[in-house]
């Protein structure tokens, strides 16, 4: 009997709100603050003003709209032409726009291939978002309510896969299982005892899945992917520099991706399961 489901269908659902709370507008740079260029100015002038190297500038015309996006991180490395702006810059469309209202989780799900994206509010643009803006502090909390719910789907998916705790306990290793049985002991002397899957960690959730066979990719490569997303999990929670560099930050935005995709495939699967439950249950 699964006596911790229903809470974690409720958890899922709460963790959702949570990162659809945690929007663009808490880590972009708003308007007011932007750096700009114009259409007339060469490369080599906006580069010689550029002490702060700022990776992306707004264009804007004589009336201050904007018209897209100059990449001015190009010419970092190497001596900036005399090309004129307006030869050289992403006009505005929808490949680099996204809404103030818009998920974090959803900005960096694409922020690798979309690095630096001008914000809209309404019927005007409010703000510039960018990659190294995954440094910010919401992010960090986007991130970990994201990890938390692939957690809650795995273990919601491995209660209903297995009718009982010894079950799927037998699938990790004597340590392991030692020592979970020993926190489970510890925690119902002390009246602290919620249900068996609850003292499991990431990695044993992780084990127990690939070893149950419970997804269709290969257990090597489902193994990989379940330690990448650990590894973000520990870099989130006791590190400054999960995304200090541009590399950095294009790996979180792969986590991301595969978070995700981990957390969708979970999840037919537990439908799955449930389905079965309830035709087994009908008289």
């Amino acid at each position: 009997m699964i006596k911790w489901g229903t809470n974690h269908d409720a958890s899922l659902e709460k963790l959702r709100r949570v990162q659809e709370s945690l929007t663009v507008d808490l880590i972009m740079v708003p308007r007011l603050s932007f750096e700009t260029c114009v259409p007339s100015e060469t490369a080599a002038q906006v580069n010689s003003r550029n002490v702060d190297r700022f990776s992306y500038f707004p264009v804007v015309d004589e009336s201050e709209r904007i018209l897209g996006l100059y990449h001015a991180e190009q010419w970092f490395n190497a001596d900036a032409p005399h090309t004129p702006i307006s030869d050289d810059f992403e006009r505005l469309s929808e490949d680099i726009v996204i809404g103030a209202d818009a998920s974090i989780s959803d900005f960096v799900r694409q922020a690798d291939t979309h690095p630096t994206n001008l914000v809209v509010s309404g019927n005007q643009i409010a703000g510039l978002v960018s990659l190294s803006d995954l440094q910010q502090l919401p992010v960090r909390a986007a991130l970990f309510a994201l990890i938390t719910s692939l957690e809650v789907a795995m273990a919601l998916t491995i209660e209903h896969r297995w009718s009982t705790p010894e079950e799927w306990m037998g699938l990790l290793s004597d340590g392991r299982r030692e020592t979970l049985k020993a926190s489970i002991k510890d925690a119902r002397a002390r009246d602290g005892f919620i249900s068996e899957i609850a003292f499991a960690q990431l990695h044993d959730k992780a084990d127990i899945i690939c070893k149950g066979k419970l997804l269709k990719q290969g257990r090597e490569q489902l193994a990989k992917s379940f330690r990448r997303v650990g590894e973000l999990r520990d870099n989130v929670a006791h590190a400054n520099q999960y995304a200090a560099t541009p590399e950095a930050a294009k790996n979180v935005c792969e986590v991301v991706r595969s978070i995700y995709k981990l957390k969708e495939d979970l999840l037919k699967v537990l439908e799955r399961l449930k389905g079965n439950s309830l035709r087994h249950a009908d008289p």
